[in-house]
């Protein structure tokens, strides 16, 4: 018991400073979460899912809730199951929003503790120890994570865990240590890739360190624990990382996803090393203004703050080899986050750095936040100021050790933590009281809004058209139909198919089984004129229902715009939704969709145009029943050519195509279901059509 009491005590500091640092999320335990009130809801719905496919026997990494009808993985989301297995108990037993606020308080605590573990382990002092947890629990870029509902990042104790284990393997090499390291390394998986990579990046480092330690005749034989652990974690991860990498390969633009300079965008400025957090309480609109040079990114984003107390401990404690390993680690990690090129207060010095060549590894180059390695510099900064605080506190009191750590939360003090309160639309219980499992269609679904329609889903638990991903996945359905577009981004979306948008609402909706249609005004979707008419038309001119739909949050991106108090009060509602019921028509239209070998819409001469790619092109006719119809296809070719429909095997007609415009006509019977008429054509050149239509 002896032994065990003092890490009991710095546990119990540890979650004393959780509490202390997030405060007032425990007051309002099961009603609010503490941040910005986006990603927090996303990764409310990772601990939702994870329970349903639990409980379904289903597999996490995909879901058909989202992207509905076709579903969609979530290889590529950050769906974190640590957090839902040590939140577990809490959600069985209260709810889904004490289980959040119970991960974030968890994982603070497990943070402090696990630096803790690794401090003790370098430095063999405990009170120095437990100012080196202090360090990495209360950092600016974990108290940051908390205010962007980052629960996966949050969740970086597997971490430390694993260099833990890795270092006890390669002292102390057993199969034992080697497979408990092995299953550390590959439990960082469960939190984060990144972590994932972190780790792996830190075993090839640690082990390059040992052998220049070893001089002039390096040996690979005494690495072979930690090769062993490493090889071990790759095999476990194996599926993972096969399966990730398939999807990766099949997803669109998944290297750059937020623009060609968002990797840039997300790294660390030399400056940000040394402004506080904008969290802080005293100087954090100081902070804003140093910062204004990234007024527009997340403050999540842009806290690398080391901290001043840290770094004065890690200066005194710079001394003998291990510690200038620390160091050396620090200055590492450090570097990758700055990422592809220099940056120094907003100024672009053009200076290539080491992380541009990273990124271009496979895998590796889907990962786009490069300031996310600062955790692994914080974590080489705690281990330095715990060598620092063992040096202050060899001659004096606990007194020294409660100032140091007083001091280090001053540093980073983020109290009163801004709050969310969790807000679902009464509308949303009465659509889960519903029989039947209608998709429901949120407008508009690529939107600031669309991490809230994550959080009404728990309580509705109806398929989702769209859906709020880490990475945009593919989407066939959005791809093909206008209709959809138009509500997925609330603004026209112009193509070559000539409909009646009003008319074929209702037999489109109600084909795919879409019951439910809410517009959000806070998404702008009242500011587009034609969606209301669209949606009337879709429920048959019936009157929706309208209700309080969110409410004004942190804007997160300054200081001045968090909304904090030790007090939650009243939040003012941003908008309405309006919910109408998709009628289903006696009599359903067919419709056309857009198929794959076409270029994207284009405007040319007051026309919005397709090209056809590849000389072969498809066009979709949808029907609830067998039909006959009459498609016309209005093409331009800029050859003499030949051109060939078809319908499945079936040769629809085989012709000439002269130069210039041509219309291209044709009767089908069409079974009922989705049809493929696919063009082809032949030495014409490059072949446009301005307009498709049934007749």
């Amino acid at each position: 018991m002896k032994r065990v009491l003092p890490h009991l005590s710095a546990l119990a500091l540890y979650v004393g400073l959780a509490i202390l640092l997030t405060w007032p999320t425990t007051r309002y335990f099961t009603t609010a979460v503490p941040g910005n009130a986006f990603d927090s809801w996303q990764n409310m719905w990772n601990m939702w899912w994870l329970r349903t496919a639990l409980l379904e026997r289903s597999n996490p990494y995909f879901t058909p809730m989202l992207y509905y009808p076709q579903g969609t993985s979530l290889l590529l989301h950050t769906l974190n199951p640590i957090n839902f297995l040590i939140s577990l108990p809490v959600y069985a037993l209260v709810d889904l929003v004490s289980a959040y606020n119970f991960a974030i308080l968890a994982n603070l605590s497990l943070n402090g503790l696990m630096g803790y573990f690794l401090a003790l382990d370098v430095v063999e002092d405990r009170r120095a120890a437990l100012v080196g947890g202090t360090v990495f629990a209360t950092s600016g870029y974990l108290l940051a994570q908390v205010l962007g509902g980052h629960l996966n990042l949050l969740a970086i104790w597997p971490l430390p865990l694993a260099i833990l284990l890795l270092r006890r393997a390669y002292r102390q090499p057993s199969r034992t240590s080697i497979i408990l390291a092995g299953f550390a390394l590959a439990f960082t998986l469960l939190a984060d890739w990144q972590y994932f990579l972190f780790a792996l990046l830190w075993a090839a480092w640690y082990a390059l360190w040992l052998l220049i330690s070893m001089g002039k005749m390096p040996r690979l034989r005494p690495l072979f624990p930690i090769i062993a652990a490493v090889g071990l974690s790759l095999l476990l991860a194996s599926p993972l990382i096969i399966a990730t990498a398939q999807v990766a390969a099949a997803t669109p633009n998944v290297e750059t996803q937020g623009g060609q300079d968002f990797r840039r965008e997300q790294s660390v400025d030399l400056a940000d090393l040394l402004i506080p957090s904008q969290l802080h309480p005293l100087w954090g609109g100081m902070a804003e203004q140093f910062q204004a040079y990234k007024a527009e990114t997340h403050i999540q984003n842009k806290t690398a703050y080391l901290g001043l107390v840290a770094c004065l401990l890690a200066l005194i404690g710079l001394r003998g080899r291990e510690s200038r390993f620390w160091w050396l680690t620090g200055a590492l990690f450090t570097l990758l986050a700055l990422g592809p090129v220099l940056q120094v207060a907003g100024w672009q010095t053009g200076l290539p750095l080491p992380s541009q060549l990273l990124f271009e590894l496979p895998l590796v180059n889907i990962f786009r936040y490069p300031m996310r390695f600062i955790a692994l510099a914080i974590l080489a900064l705690a281990i330095l100021a715990a060598y620092g605080a063992q040096r202050l506190l060899a001659q004096r009191g606990y007194w020294a050790t409660a100032l140091i750590v007083l001091l280090l939360v001053l540093d980073n003090l983020t109290l009163p933590f801004p709050m969310a309160g969790v807000y679902i639309p009464d509308v949303y219980a009465e659509l889960a009281a519903e029989p039947g499992n209608a998709a429901v269609l949120e407008s508009p679904f690529y939107y600031a809004t669309s991490p809230f329609y994550m959080l009404y889903q728990v309580v509705h638990e109806k398929p989702l058209v769209g859906g709020y991903t880490s990475r945009r996945m593919p989407y066939a359905i959005l791809d093909e139909l206008p209709l959809l577009r138009t509500f997925a981004y609330a603004q026209p979306a112009p193509d070559i198919l000539d409909e009646d948008l009003r008319q074929l609402a209702p037999s489109i909706l109600s084909y795919f089984n879409i019951g439910y249609l809410n517009l959000h005004s806070a998404g702008g979707a009242l500011q587009y004129n034609e969606l209301e008419p669209l949606a009337s038309a879709a429920a048959a001119g019936a009157a929706p229902r309208i209700s309080d739909a969110s409410f004004i949050a942190s804007d997160a991106r300054r200081a001045s715009g968090l909304r904090r108090s030790f007090t939650l009060g009243d939040q003012p509602p941003a908008g309405a939704v309006l919910t109408y019921r998709i009628a289903t028509p006696a009599d359903p239209l067919p419709f056309l969709g857009i198929g794959p070998g076409w270029s994207a819409p284009e405007t040319l001469d007051d026309q919005t145009v397709r090209w056809i790619t590849q000389d072969r092109a498809s066009l979709l006719i949808y029907s609830a029943q067998p039909r006959r119809v009459a498609l016309q296809i209005d093409l331009v070719a800029e050859h003499a050519g030949r051109i060939r429909l078809m319908l499945g095997a079936e040769t629809l007609i085989s012709q000439e195509l002269v130069a210039g415009s041509q219309p291209i006509r044709v009767v089908l019977d069409l079974p009922a279901g989705r049809n493929e008429v696919v063009v082809e054509v032949q030495d014409a050149g490059r072949v446009r059509a301005s307009r498709v239509g049934m007749l």
